[in-house]
């Protein structure tokens, strides 16, 4: 399926970006007055088209010399090539020259934004709101810098007033549901999303936010069918397949799940990504041979599948077969130390998760460790990776490794009762009694039985040990 590159745009930035592609990037003149030349450079800005953006902010330079526009855009540019100080240096010296350019205040917010100064960028974008132009698209850049802050109150507000403004942009709409879901304001979410959707019904974006909303509140039919709206909406909406899927597959209905998500190949580039789900389905439910064909199907889609050799690794492990599971994670380790480099970041959690699953149960200690500390660098590192972390240092009696990294995940989620069974038992082994009893009040009793039952039966703290029925009331007293 080849996709059209203007899809997002009107009719207008298309004929101007292939008249100037027809001309002046095969070394003609064409005159364009300044107006063209902005939606031309904004397309390519907005595309990340780096060789004819150069092209189109110069020949902006040569017909306009030293119109403010032009050199706004300039910054910009140098903005995409991360080179923000010389951006800054240009529009402060523009600032000097019109003090009252608000278009200049914005780009200096943006500017100050990706050099992750947020107050300054804040500062910048209160300015930029004196004339009224875009307020929703600037209220939602103030709402991204509260959020590096830290300050979702203050994000969550300022999400609101840009959708206020402009209630169907889709990157305010996804933030402020994330936003809301950190802060723990779901409720919230849900109101003013419904709210968004009664106002403006065939508001794909909003019916998907409200879809996710619905799910992380347990409320799953309803999320079913906000989800349904949104692909009714627009039936090429690939990510509100998978969500739907995923709410199908939490009700239980796992065929349905499936059907869903197969939907999803006649609208999408990335077949790949939905034979895997579908491989994750089965291999979820422990049918580990129609899994491996699924995940077969995404590597013959895209043969740098890195997270389909991984998970095919796991299904194989799981099937006794340790040759064809070890060969499997280690394709996939090689292809994802590939794509890590190119995108520049510390790789995929997922593939390092499943590789250090197979090697562990391999028998290979070191590799297993590796592949977790790797885990732990990646940006999509989840929890659930980490207690399978946890797990894997207190099976092999990694104590104080344990201990080190437990107490670092309690100071994100005081008093879980995961991470306090495990401290609990590894305190123990350690001989750390003081710290165990400490611990006890929050832990798993059932669980902390089953795998250290000899703090139980240990006669000063297994009394201090909560009975696995304890209500919660009873247990603040315990």
């Amino acid at each position: 399926m080849k996709k059209d590159r203007f899809k997002d745009f009107d009719n207008e930035v298309r004929d101007l970006v292939l008249d100037f592609e027809r001309t002046v990037l095969k070394g003609e003149r064409q005159f364009f007055d300044v107006d063209e030349l902005e939606i031309i450079i904004d397309y390519y800005l907005e595309v990340n088209d780096q060789q004819p953006l150069e092209k189109a902010v110069q020949y902006a330079e040569y017909l306009y010399p030293g119109n403010t526009e032009v050199r706004i855009r300039r910054a910009h540019q140098l903005m995409s090539h991360q080179q923000y100080e010389s951006a800054v240096a240009m529009l402060q010296k523009l600032r000097r020259e019109e003090p009252d350019n608000t278009d200049v205040a914005y780009s200096l917010g943006v500017a100050y934004g990706a050099m992750n100064q947020p107050e300054k960028a804040i500062s910048y974008y209160e300015e930029a709101l004196s004339d009224g132009w875009m307020p929703g698209r600037i209220y939602g850049n103030m709402a991204e810098e509260y959020y590096k802050m830290a300050d979702y109150p203050q994000a969550i507000a300022h999400y609101e007033a840009a959708l206020h403004y402009d209630p169907t942009d889709e990157v305010s709409i996804y933030n402020y549901y994330d936003t809301c879901s950190m802060a723990r304001r779901l409720e919230q979410a849900a109101t003013t999303l419904l709210d968004i959707t009664r106002k403006d019904p065939y508001n794909r974006y909003a019916w998907y936010a409200l879809g996710l909303t619905r799910r992380d509140m347990g409320l799953y039919e309803q999320a079913a069918d906000a989800l349904q709206y949104a692909v009714a909406i627009e039936k090429s909406f690939v990510d509100a397949y998978v969500a739907l899927s995923q709410v199908q597959d939490m009700m239980g209905d796992t065929g349905l799940a499936v059907t869903t998500m197969l939907r999803a190949l006649d609208y999408t580039e990335h077949r790949d990504r939905v034979y895997r789900t579908v491989g994750n389905l089965y291999a979820r439910d422990g049918v580990f041979e129609t899994a491996i064909t699924y995940f077969r199907k995404a590597i013959d889609e895209n043969a740098a599948d890195a997270e389909a050799y991984a998970a095919m690794g796991m299904c194989y492990m799981e099937r006794g077969d340790m040759p064809s599971a070890l060969a499997s994670v280690r394709k996939a380790l090689n292809l994802e130390a590939a794509l890590a480099e190119r995108r520049g970041d510390e790789g995929n959690a997922e593939v390092y998760f499943a590789a250090a699953l197979v090697h562990d149960a391999a028998g290979h200690f070191d590799k297993a460790s590796e592949c977790f500390e790797r885990m732990l660098l990646a940006p999509n590192c989840n929890e659930g990776q980490c207690q399978g972390y946890t797990q894997f240092l207190y099976g092999h009696g990694q104590y104080d490794i344990l201990i080190e990294f437990g107490e670092e995940s309690l100071g994100l989620y005081p008093h879980d009762r995961f991470y306090s069974t495990y401290l609990a038992a590894a305190y123990f082994y350690t001989n750390r009694y003081n710290k165990a009893r400490k611990t006890l009040p929050d832990v798993d009793a059932g669980y902390l039985g089953e795998i250290c039952p000899e703090i139980v039966a240990h006669h000063l703290l297994g009394p201090l040990v909560p009975p696995p029925d304890i209500s919660p009331e009873e247990l603040k007293g315990w």
